[in-house]
């Protein structure tokens, strides 16, 4: 992990009503994914997956537009495929 200071004014746009996705894992790697709008605040979609994982892996996204393409990308969780570098786990979804 690197951290540096950061000038707030290098930033051009902000998106202050994001679009989450939550994919929910299950022990035979099958997924069930969710697109969340309107959420107040990231916690909020968290708090959700928590409470509807129902003991499968939480995957978080954040969608995003970049010339006219819409990406994701992971706040959250890990694809049990084995094709990503796993994030840290995060307190706010214990597995």
């Amino acid at each position: 992990m690197k951290i540096s200071p950061v000038d707030p004014r290098y930033v051009s746009e902000e998106d202050l009503t994001p679009v989450y996705r939550v994919d929910f894992w299950n022990e035979n790697c099958d997924s069930s994914e969710h697109r969340i709008e309107n959420a107040a605040c990231v916690e909020d979609v968290l708090a959700w997956a928590e409470a509807n994982r129902n003991g499968r892996q939480a995957v978080v996204w954040v969608e995003y537009n970049y010339g006219g393409v819409i990406g994701m990308c992971r706040l959250h969780g890990q694809e049990p495929t084995g094709e990503e570098t796993p994030l840290p786990p995060s307190p706010m979804l214990e597995p």
